[in-house]
């Protein structure tokens, strides 16, 4: 026992196991204090970009509404200088009365362009209140759920987009197609033969009834 107490500390089993103790800690704290500090800068970049969508969407929203309100033939000039735009500038109805036509809700139209032939048909347009908008989605609103088709009967794929349907209310007025719209399983293209059902959701601010429209025609 003597013995034992004579010895120097440092060849002391205890001192060992503390030192070792005390080592672990102090990597274990590291450790933490890496793993919060980096939890702090991703949560600080969430916020930032969430921050930034959310001014993004905003701005788009006010001026596409300016530019439908104030330039003349908005669609052409979409399609003229921007790129982009909505299908009335490349594919037509192909009905031979009128390059216009109204159809009712659940009614096919075809549409051709070049190598392209399509049947379109809106098979609804309803107000679903099990359907939860976006965040981004202005009070008040409500979901308005449209339903569409469309059969590919030409020689080449057509690319479907949700830009190529819009949506009016009672009054006339460009319904903002919902973000959650995403959400679904929403067709890229239509291969030759395939038919393709897709749901669109839009911010509603009455009960409607509604009208859609594609290209040259609109459903109602």
């Amino acid at each position: 026992m003597k013995e034992t107490q004579n010895k120097p500390f440092y060849r002391l089993l205890w001192f060992w196991i503390s030192m070792a103790s005390i080592f672990i800690a102090i990597v274990c704290l590291g450790v933490a204090a890496a793993f919060t500090s980096k939890n702090g800068v991703t949560n600080k970049k969430i916020a930032s970009m969430s921050k930034s969508y959310s001014e993004a969407s905003s701005f788009n929203k006010k001026f596409n509404e300016y530019m439908m309100s104030n330039v003349p033939n908005y669609d052409s000039y979409v399609d003229g200088y921007l790129g982009y735009g909505s299908s009335q500038s490349t594919i037509e109805s192909s009905t031979a009365s009128s390059t216009d036509f109204t159809e009712k809700f659940g009614s096919s139209q075809s549409f051709s362009n070049d190598d392209t032939n399509i049947e379109v048909n809106v098979l609804s347009a309803n107000i679903d209140s099990s359907v939860t908008l976006n965040s981004e989605a202005e009070s008040g609103s409500k979901p308005l759920v449209v339903t569409v088709s469309i059969k590919n009967t030409g020689k080449k794929a057509f690319s479907f987009t949700t830009q190529d349907f819009t949506a009016y209310d009672s009054e006339g007025n460009v319904l903002n197609l919902d973000l959650n719209t995403y959400e679904n399983d929403m067709p890229d293209s239509v291969n030759i033969g395939q038919v393709v059902k897709a749901k669109l959701y839009f911010d509603a601010k009455n009960d409607g009834p509604f009208s859609v429209t594609f290209a040259d025609g609109t459903w109602k």
